[in-house]
């Protein structure tokens, strides 16, 4: 029996989740999605150009995961690039630094325990014992253990990223859940297009 996916530690969420090829309708595109965990991938090796080592680290996964994480990345946009498809980032397996994390049915939020991240089958409201949880993104999140990391050579020290890092004196960001189950995608409230301004582009 495989192993339950361990939650992948993400930085924080890309200000825009959609693109797609110009002049082209959606009725006629197909659409791949990548990942937070995959955008988060592409970061760290291809702008913060970190070796894999230290990509695997601040994600908490294997050397191995992450390199399946990252070729299946690049994968997906060589596929939109080269194919013509649109492109959708939303969903994954993932956790924000804070590792804080919000119950759908009853709206109650909790931290994780300090340490590394746990299976995402196991993360569970502490109030309801439900499975139906978020991701909270919270700017500036940190807690104790090894979540939550510091700046990387690249830096990407830019609007167009909602993470807990940036230029000195960046404004923080409020906390917001990121719209995706832990085990399945199921869209993203920042930084997203509607189905009629995505045809308009």
């Amino acid at each position: 029996m495989p192993r339950p996916t361990k939650l992948r530690q993400v930085t924080g969420i890309p200000a825009v989740t959609f693109f797609k090829p110009a002049g082209v309708p959606m009725s006629v595109l197909e659409m791949v999605t990548l990942a937070f965990e995959e955008i988060e991938a592409i970061r760290l090796k291809d702008i913060e150009d970190l070796h894999q080592v230290e990509c695997a680290r601040r994600m908490e996964v294997s050397r191995a995961t992450f390199h399946t994480i990252l070729k299946s990345a690049r994968g997906k946009l060589a596929d939109a690039i080269l194919n013509g498809k649109a492109i959708q980032v939303q969903g994954g397996t993932v956790a924000f630094p804070g590792a804080r994390f919000r119950c759908r049915r009853d709206g109650n939020e909790w931290t994780l325990p300090p340490g590394p991240l746990p299976g995402a089958t196991s993360v569970a409201c502490p109030s309801c014992n439900g499975r139906d949880v978020l991701p909270v993104f919270v700017a500036g999140g940190v807690r104790g253990g090894p979540h939550g990391h510091g700046h990387g050579r690249g830096g990407l020290a830019h609007a167009g990223w909602c993470g807990n890092w940036g230029p000195p004196g960046s404004s923080a960001r409020p906390a917001r859940p990121a719209s995706s189950c832990l085990t399945q995608a199921v869209g993203v409230e920042a930084g997203g297009q509607t189905g009629d301004d995505r045809n308009d582009i």
